[in-house]
């Protein structure tokens, strides 16, 4: 007989994967950026229409460059860090946030913000 997949097993297993690779991915990040004197970054995303990216990223001290290869890195990381808190956001109005690392103390606060349509419905009858 043929078994049936556990996906909700699966999709645990998948989060379990993807927050240990994030774990990952900061410290090889940390180390990285710590060496060029980089004490903060910050990155700035956006998503709606189903579709969403990284608009910016702002480093500090502005004086250090980061590589192409090393920006790609950042902004992948900004965009997985932030998605896992707020997955699906980049759906329907979608929404925006800026991710804040200090590296001198690895720390990291997202601020994210979610848009969405509301209205409001009013019946008389009767009248």
């Amino acid at each position: 007989m043929k078994q049936t997949p556990d996906f909700y097993a699966q999709m645990i297993e998948s989060h379990r994967c993807a927050a240990e690779q994030r774990v990952e991915t900061r410290a090889a990040l940390l180390s990285e950026l710590r060496a060029l004197g980089v004490t903060g970054i910050e990155v700035q995303y956006e998503g709606y229409g189903d579709s969403g990216n990284v608009e910016d990223v702002v480093v500090a001290p502005d004086t250090v460059t980061l590589t192409d290869e090393l920006r790609r890195g950042v902004e992948d990381f900004g965009w997985d860090f932030a998605y896992a808190l707020s997955p699906g956001f980049e759906n329907n109005e979608g929404g925006y946030g800026e991710l804040t690392w200090s590296l001198e103390a690895d720390k990291i606060v997202v601020s994210h913000s979610n848009r969405y349509i509301a209205f409001e419905t009013t019946e008389h009858e009767g009248l």
